[in-house]
């Protein structure tokens, strides 16, 4: 019975966090004994190897820490994530809906934020991944103020409660939306088209993926925490442009950057 502490002690796996602690108070003790230990002779903690981070940052650092190759200002890690669900989870049923298990998402962002190799085994995956990362973005992708530009449409893209492709404003709300979109960073503007862009995708397949705009808008508007209004305008007011496409793109169906 009272070997069992000791059986405990010998099981214990060092880890980055004991490191530190370790440092710290062998830092510690040396000063006590030794005086200041001088700049040259001290060891920083802060000299421990950290693991590259992504996820969780502001998405200018994000960019920087995993660019794509051909420019477009978005992580590569999330881009590859997209591609996967569009060429493979459009038709599947509760998809952003139904989410894999947490050990596998965290196994998922520890691979995004070190860089490493993606591998998806199906779309619940990638969409886990996509909506995890856009959780943790710590600024909202779009400032507050454009509810107000939602609220000022009187065409009905703000109120409609199904993906309604025909439907398209004449009052000029989606106009300033564009001008609003050019005011703030590029790649805010491109995250937020992009999104919005492949969540059309989704939703024109909501007869197989039962995602449509009240499902998906719900997730929509709490990941990136926007009002309801604003989720459904966007849906309406982010479209293709007609032989305009972003550069790089590799999703299957060419996407526009353009607003109506």
């Amino acid at each position: 019975m009272h070997d069992e502490p000791e059986k405990k002690k010998k099981g214990l796996k060092l880890t980055r966090k004991s490191t530190r602690k370790i440092i710290g108070k062998w830092r510690k003790l040396s000063s006590e004994e030794h005086g200041e230990l001088s700049t040259t002779e001290s060891i920083e903690i802060d000299d421990v190897p950290s693991v590259k981070r992504v996820l969780g940052l502001p998405l200018t650092e994000s960019v920087a820490a995993d660019p794509s190759f051909d420019g477009i200002p978005l992580p590569s890690f999330f881009r590859y994530a997209l591609d996967f669900v569009e060429e493979n989870g459009l038709c599947t049923e509760g998809i952003y809906r139904l989410s894999p298990p947490k050990s596998r998402l965290d196994e998922l962002e520890r691979r995004a934020n070190c860089g490493e190799v993606m591998v998806f085994t199906d779309p619940h995956e990638a969409a886990g991944l996509i909506k995890r990362f856009l959780r943790q973005i710590p600024e909202c992708v779009v400032p507050p103020e454009f509810d107000a530009i939602a609220e000022s449409c009187s065409c009905g893209l703000a109120t409609t409660t199904q993906l309604t492709p025909k439907l398209v404003c004449s009052c000029g709300a989606v106009r300033n939306l564009r001008e609003s979109l050019n005011r703030i960073g590029i790649e805010r503007k491109t995250l937020f088209i992009y999104v919005f862009l492949h969540a059309q995708h989704v939703m024109a397949q909501e007869k197989e993926n039962k995602m449509g705009l009240q499902a998906l808008g719900l997730l929509l508007q709490t990941v990136l925490e926007m009002s309801r209004k604003m989720v459904c305008f966007s849906a309406h007011a982010i479209r293709p442009c007609d032989g305009i496409t972003v550069p790089g793109v590799s999703f299957k169906k060419k996407l526009g950057c353009g607003l109506l």
